[in-house]
């Protein structure tokens, strides 16, 4: 998935993208041309609707370019089959919401893995932003798959 024409994203869209940008400004102007013949509470309600339209597509664009860092982060990074399982365990088994420490008990008693191993598999996932978990700085947070992890514990699935 690119869904950049070059290297930097934010700064050369696709020319889709582009053009969408362009076909917003577009109408915002013929709106605003339109207001100054006739002026109403409608012209202005359209264009705020096309300043929120506007904003959607920008915001749907950035959460593009946050999965396409994902997935390339995940590309680039060769899960063990330990951290297969692990993924497939939290999408199947995993409802509460334990912290890291207590996650790494549970995933060892359940998985019959050694707590160390556990432990080196999920920070590897954490690395790879396949898990959402406190650090040494942020304690307390649970333990939760992100987005790409989901798709990842499908995709894991797909391969048994």
């Amino acid at each position: 998935m690119n869904i950049s024409s070059g290297p930097r994203a934010k700064t050369y869209p696709t020319p889709e993208y582009r053009e969408i940008l362009e076909n917003i400004r577009n109408l915002k102007l013929e709106v605003a041309v339109f207001g100054q013949t006739n002026p109403s509470i409608q012209h202005n309600i359209l264009l705020k609707r096309c300043d929120a339209l506007e904003e959607s597509v920008r915001h749907h664009y950035s959460q593009l370019s946050r999965l396409e860092q994902a997935l390339f982060t995940t590309a680039s990074t060769k899960l063990t089959e330990k951290q297969c399982t692990i993924l497939r365990w939290l999408t199947h088994h995993y409802r509460e919401k334990a912290v890291y420490t207590v996650l790494i008990q549970r995933l060892s008693e359940e998985l019959g893995i050694p707590e160390s191993t556990v432990r080196w598999n999920l920070k590897g996932l954490r690395e790879a932003d396949l898990i959402n978990a406190g650090t040494k700085e942020n304690k307390g947070v649970p333990v939760s798959l992100t987005e790409m992890g989901r798709i990842m514990a499908s995709y894991s699935r797909a391969g048994d």
